[in-house]
């Protein structure tokens, strides 16, 4: 530590901020914006590095036994994600591991390649889903596993059409989500996993529910849940509404908030929940804004907004009425939320009044 930190880290042990000996000085972080380029180049490399092998395919090196053998294909994409897990392991700069990214990236093309040609469609979207589970937990890197939680999160709710997973599917990635965020700082230890792990869940719960504003079909098995009852969809938004209760009720206690302000909290959170039926989306985007503005997280409220207007946005464009009765619509819903605004600063006053 240099004369000035020690002189700095005296001043405010003087002033009472501080007690013990002083930390030990950490590494400076690269700029936000090298970051982001390091991270768009690593991912350009992996393309052009899964291209450059996939295009051998296409010459006539009668190579077409290594791209029909999924073992192969398997093989080869764990020794670069094993090249990937040692280059992380062991990185010393910002370029080597975005150089692991990439032999990471590719080394999954390879996995998911062999996975389809080795097995069913449903069955092969189950095993990359289990597999980007797997690298989410032991992969000792942010961006891969926000990428891989963020691919199996999405595995579960779009890619894979299966009744009851799909059913349970939105409840169990919301509640897993809220977890992660709401015990964010009591495991220090695991805090930069449980960060990615967060962003991940929450990146794939607003960008899920795009395939429906949309009209895309994103899954596997080519619309097989389209002649099941319409009671799966109900079911799947009432655990949904569970899992958003759940996120509530723990902020509320948190925060310590009276039992009306928990009460009216509850009752706009069903109103929510019965209007996110008509309009997907919206439960989740103002989940993920709760549990930003719960732990101060300026990126994730930033998600959640994001994905609240997408698809505020998307509801109105594709409302089936007159542009004067939309224009009313607006109107309404801009007086309700402003009496709730109102609502909610009188319960807050109130309360800070019976604590001061």
């Amino acid at each position: 530590m240099s004369a000035e930190h020690q002189r700095l880290w005296i001043s405010l042990q003087q002033q009472g901020l501080v007690e013990g000996a002083p930390p030990a000085p950490g590494e400076a972080g690269s700029p936000w914006y090298i970051l982001v380029f390091m991270g768009f180049f690593g991912w350009l490399a992996a393309l052009f590095l899964f291209l450059a092998i996939a295009l051998l395919f296409f010459f006539d090196l009668e190579l077409d036994w290594f791209f029909e053998s999924p073992l192969l294909l398997w093989t080869i994409g764990l020794l670069l994600i094993g090249v990937a897990f040692w280059l992380l392991r062991s990185a010393a700069s910002e370029f080597v591991r975005h150089m692991a990214l990439a032999f990471s990236l590719a080394g999954q093309g390879f996995v998911a390649w062999g996975s389809f040609g080795g097995a069913d469609a449903i069955g092969a979207t189950l095993l990359i889903t289990g597999f980007q589970m797997l690298l989410a937990v032991f992969m000792p890197d942010f961006i891969h596993r926000v990428f891989s939680t963020c691919v199996a999160a999405l595995g579960l709710l779009v890619f894979v059409e299966l009744p009851l997973l799909n059913v349970v599917a939105g409840g169990v990635v919301l509640v897993f989500t809220g977890w992660v965020w709401l015990h964010e700082f009591q495991f220090p230890r695991m805090s930069p996993a449980l960060r990615a792990w967060g962003y991940g869940g929450g990146l794939a719960l607003v960008a899920s529910r795009s395939e429906v504003v949309l009209g895309l079909n994103w899954s596997v098995s080519n619309g097989m849940l389209d002649t099941l009852p319409t009671i799966y969809g109900w079911l799947a938004t009432l655990l949904e509404g569970l899992a958003a209760v759940y996120i509530v009720y723990s902020v509320c206690q948190r925060l310590k908030t009276a039992a009306r302000v928990q009460i009216l909290a509850l009752c706009a959170l069903t109103a929510l929940v019965l209007v996110s039926a008509v309009a997907p989306g919206l439960l989740v985007c103002m989940m993920v804004i709760v549990l930003g503005q719960t732990g101060s997280n300026t990126l994730l409220k930033g998600i959640g907004i994001a994905g609240l207007l997408f698809y505020a946005s998307a509801f109105y464009y594709q409302l089936h009425a007159t542009l004067m009765v939309k224009s009313q619509i607006l109107l309404a819903t801009g007086l309700l939320l402003l009496a709730v605004r109102w609502l909610m600063l009188r319960l807050v006053n109130g309360q800070a009044g019976e604590n001061p």
